[in-house]
């Protein structure tokens, strides 16, 4: 048994030391003229190294798609968490009131124009309509009924003549409503 185990250990010695019968030797360059080479040996080196030089270029090629490849597997990843996390965020108390406050910030400004241009548009209206009522059409209470409010009371209209401004009032009227519409849109949209 020993002399098995010796010999197992010296063939292995043997084999780390000695070098391998079916190694190649290494090849030798050796540089020729151009002139000295037949036209046939000239096309197949020139054909060797166009070979070799889009071997390299597809190697880098290969290279650059596997990068963009990873970049584009990391920006997908980076993308599926940020979706992930932001829903999950949204759904929170504290999500929802973030939520608010941005869309506050991105159109909290526009928003708060509209309403007061609406509500300056709707008050003045309302305003040069009672104006307009009053200064136009007049109506004289002719019989009241003192305290008793729920029976008809009696009006007298008295309906003004050209000489008496009615026209300068319902031309004035109408630009002072041309005049608001353009106030409110420079509120709205300026």
């Amino acid at each position: 048994m020993k002399k098995v185990i010796v010999f197992l250990m010296l063939a292995i010695f043997a084999a780390a030391c000695c070098p391998k019968a079916n190694a190649q030797t290494p090849t030798q360059k050796i540089t020729v003229d151009a002139s000295d080479l037949t036209v046939d040996q000239l096309a197949k080196i020139k054909a060797q190294q166009e070979i070799e030089t889009l071997q390299k270029k597809l190697e880098t090629y290969g290279n650059w798609v596997g990068v963009g490849g990873e970049i584009g597997n990391a920006v997908k990843e980076g993308l599926n968490a940020v979706v992930d996390v932001s829903d999950k965020f949204s759904k929170t108390d504290v999500g929802r009131f973030t939520m608010i406050m941005v869309a506050w910030k991105v159109i909290g400004k526009d928003f708060v124009r509209i309403i007061l241009g609406l509500l300056f548009i709707f008050i003045f209206t309302f305003v040069l309509l009672r104006s307009y009522r009053t200064y136009t059409i007049r109506k004289v209470l002719v019989k009241s009924n003192g305290w008793k409010f729920w029976l008809p009371k009696e009006y007298k209209v008295i309906e003004p003549t050209d000489f008496d401004g009615f026209q300068f009032v319902r031309i004035l009227h109408l630009f002072l409503l041309i005049g608001a519409f353009g106030i409110t849109y420079a509120i709205m949209f300026a």
